[in-house]
């Protein structure tokens, strides 16, 4: 999917800053920013024509804006809230995302007042981990419309960024998918991760246990480490399961949940939401 920088979207008028709970949020307006210049619909299209042609099709933001806002409405009648951008990919599921900016304007420097240049930067973002895999940048490129100065010089980037795709994504097969896993203890519960098990271990021991035996070639790494909460992040999980279905971080914290609920037995929910992210809560004894 390719979606527009914060910073393109601010330029446009696309992007508000709110205070929520004494929080700043962003809102982005997708929908807006697709209808406010025609450029900004011509760049999507070359971009994803030439992922077409490597037998790639990238989801197209308009359709996927059709499907957030079919979404977004069973979400206002169940009383949820969550951000655009969260939900769009949520409900799409890319693995990468091709976040775009650029600028379009007349030469201050050309005697020629019809004649402009074109800088665009494009990041690829792998989704799950939010690693920017691939970076390109191009500047004062010259032509007669924005579609035709992107058709003659996107090619030559193209290729690159296909290469470090493919590199990201065979690497993501050998090594397994990276994700972050977050166990916390809820508040008031008569609950903390230095406690023993029934079992002898501590609910931390035992967790770490997990993480050793259930992560592709018991690849993790602890950031925190305290009563109520066990961080990790560079987590490998497999992509794929037995029968060939796609496994995710959901799945993975379902497992996950539903073992430490079985053999600690602890009353947990998997709170997971973000593609690469896992979140179990600990609510207490059982």
């Amino acid at each position: 999917m390719i979606l527009p920088s914060d910073q393109l979207l601010e330029k446009f008028n696309c992007l508000r800053r709110e205070l929520v709970q004494g929080e700043t949020v962003l809102s982005r307006d997708y929908t807006r920013y697709l209808f406010a210049n025609e450029d900004n619909k011509a760049i999507v299209s070359v971009i994803q024509s030439k992922f077409i042609e490597m037998g790639f099709p990238l989801t197209d933001l308009e359709q996927g804006l059709k499907n957030l806002n079919n979404q977004t409405i069973m979400d206002e009648a169940d009383d949820f809230a969550k951000d655009a951008k969260t939900l769009l990919l949520a409900t799409i599921s890319p693995d990468i995302v091709l976040e775009v900016d650029y600028n379009y304007a007349s030469d201050s420097y050309s005697h020629n007042l019809t004649n402009r240049k074109l800088a665009y930067t494009i990041n690829v973002i792998d989704i799950y981990t939010n690693k920017v895999i691939s970076t390109h940048m191009q500047n004062n490129l010259e032509g007669s419309s924005m579609t035709s100065i992107m058709q003659k010089y996107f090619s030559k980037d193209f290729s690159k960024i296909s290469n470090n795709i493919k590199e990201s994504f065979a690497n993501t097969i050998a090594k397994g998918r990276e994700i972050t896993v977050r166990v916390a203890v809820k508040n008031g519960s008569d609950i903390r991760l230095s406690d023993e098990t029934a079992m002898g271990d501590t609910y931390s021991d035992w967790i770490m246990d997990y993480m050793k035996a259930n992560t592709k070639k018991g690849a993790y790494k602890l950031q925190r480490n305290s009563d109520y909460e066990l961080y990790f992040e560079n987590v490998r999980i497999p992509t794929i399961n037995r029968d060939g279905t796609q496994f995710s971080a959901y799945d993975w914290g379902r497992a996950f949940a539903r073992s430490i609920r079985q053999e600690c037995n602890v009353s947990v929910t998997n709170k997971s939401q973000g593609l690469g992210q896992v979140l179990i809560s600990i609510n207490g004894l059982r």
